[in-house]
């Protein structure tokens, strides 16, 4: 079929890639013979290659392994375009001794909230291009069980491509930012340009003495965002454990009052008393909990007010990670975003997609 051409995508999440790069994965290059090129984690190859012995657990108490032959590595690969997928390309190339040995391939559509096996558990062979036509699914994301560990070069996927995904304007390149706490390694207009055109980690990384970041994006008009994301691209040691988003729509003389009541973080000891502190990080950085006595859990107080409602209330982040959001917790025109972090760390890529309520114009965009 003439139509039929590889379809381009990046990798959005995986398990583990202790040795190598993991986006090469999903490139269309043919993986370079690297014979003679070391790093400090040994020999340096093409593509995905995971820690060992996932299948196996030690237990020295009773003197024994316990085997699971279910135990798997994975990547989830994001397609650029929804596509209809009829074939897909491995590669082991230079990987002799070490190579996957079985994978499973699923095929997902998340605008119809469907997946498909496509590959139940096949064989890969060492060292080799191999090619599995499968009945055409179509498809915005593919993930790939990896039985066990080991290295893969490169994934492709070749089919008929559809509507670009992420083709999109990201609102927050329009804003004005303001009240930022922390922007020692890089700023947030660095992960709002933020593309995957670089193999280091770059963006908007705080000093590691922060106890929650946050910023806040003022629009120069209401829009409604249907779509948030945060990317962690290469943050793999140093990347935040969670992520926050309130919206408002404030006139532009109440932001300051409105700030009055922003979400922030409040501790609740074990003796069910909480302590809410007008300086956090100041509190954290004092010990200043060490007055109290007992175990205290860290939690999100949002204020009471007509300001501030809930985006992504609450999200985990991982490292190295895509990290998209479209079920959204609230949907209404919106001109003030405050977006949070806990506790510090970077992001490559802050994007948030939507309309505004009314159309700029072109010399706007």
């Amino acid at each position: 079929m003439s139509d039929i051409q590889i379809i381009s995508a990046f990798l959005k999440s995986y398990s583990d890639s202790s040795f190598t790069n993991p986006h090469e994965v999903v490139l269309p290059d043919s993986p370079p013979e690297r014979a003679g090129d070391f790093t400090h984690m040994g020999a340096r190859y093409w593509g995905f290659e995971t820690k060992r012995h996932s299948t196996t657990q030690l237990d020295t108490a009773e003197q024994k392994f316990a085997y699971d032959d279910d135990a798997h590595h994975w990547l989830n690969i994001g397609l650029k375009q929804r596509a209809e997928i009829h074939r897909i390309s491995i590669s082991t190339k230079w990987f002799t001794g070490n190579h996957v040995h079985e994978v499973s391939v699923e095929l997902i559509d998340r605008q119809l909230k469907e997946t498909h096996l496509v590959l139940p558990r096949v064989t890969l062979e060492p060292d080799a291009e191999q090619e599995f036509s499968i009945n055409p699914k179509v498809a915005t994301d593919c993930l790939v069980k990896c039985y066990h560990e080991g290295g893969i070069a490169r994934i492709n996927l070749f089919g008929t491509p559809g509507k670009l995904l992420y083709d999109r304007h990201n609102l927050l390149a329009d804003a004005t930012i303001s009240h930022t706490t922390n922007d020692h390694y890089g700023k947030p207009e660095d992960a709002v340009n933020g593309i995957r055109d670089v193999n280091h980690m770059v963006g908007w990384e705080s000093a590691r003495s922060g106890f929650g970041e946050s910023t806040i994006f003022t629009l120069p008009q209401s829009a409604v965002i249907d779509t948030v994301i945060v990317d962690t691209y290469l943050h793999r040691l140093n990347s935040p454990l969670s992520c926050h988003v309130f919206t408002a729509n404030l006139k532009p003389e109440e932001l300051e009052h409105a700030i009055q009541s922003l979400p922030r973080w409040k501790l609740v000891f074990s003796d069910a008393s909480e302590e809410i502190p007008d300086n956090f990080q100041h509190y954290m950085q004092e010990r200043k909990f060490a007055q109290k006595h007992g175990h205290f859990d860290i939690k999100l107080h949002h204020p009471p007010g007509p300001y501030w409602q809930p985006l992504v209330p609450f999200a985990e982040l991982h490292p190295d990670t895509w990290h998209e959001f479209d079920e959204l917790e609230s949907i209404g025109e919106v001109n003030v975003i405050y977006y949070m972090h806990y506790p510090n760390g970077g992001i490559h890529g802050l994007k948030m997609f939507g309309d505004y309520a009314t159309p700029r114009e072109p010399s706007e965009q």
